[in-house]
């Protein structure tokens, strides 16, 4: 984490009407974690603003939808979950965790790219059953 500061002079001439908009920049910058420092004495001094540049980049984005309580897909393993989405039609996905047609989609590509799948070769396959009836 590195923290970055950034200093703005004033000018001379500030009146009502711009300490108030400095009062609600600092607020809606607040908000987006970045830091705004005001001077008492505003003509002539500095503004600091600090910010955090790894900030912006921890749990952004919209949160996942919850999957309610008194489900059967609750109780499930990520695993199970896994599986489930892979067999189920998007249909029944959508109306189940009560998502869109694009959000039940990408689930399953989660869901597929979490599953490892045990490639077999028929030629093995092939091999061991002739193999087998032979002996």
């Amino acid at each position: 984490m590195s923290k970055h500061t950034i200093e703005v002079p004033l000018s001379d001439e500030i009146d009502a009407s711009t300490v108030d908009d400095l009062k609600i920049l600092k607020k809606d910058l607040g908000a987006m974690g970045v830091r705004l420092t005001i001077p008492n004495t505003l003509p002539g001094g500095t503004l600091v603003f600090e910010y955090d540049d790894e900030a912006h980049k921890r749990n952004a984005g919209r949160k996942k939808k919850a999957i309610p309580a008194d489900s059967e897909l609750s109780e499930m393993t990520q695993a199970q979950m896994d599986e489930w989405l892979i067999d189920t039609p998007i249909a029944e996905i959508q109306e189940t965790l009560d998502v869109g047609r694009a959000t039940a989609y990408r689930r399953v590509r989660e869901a597929r790219s979490r599953v490892v799948y045990a490639v077999v070769s028929l030629a093995d396959t092939d091999d061991n059953q002739e193999g087998g009836e032979d002996a």
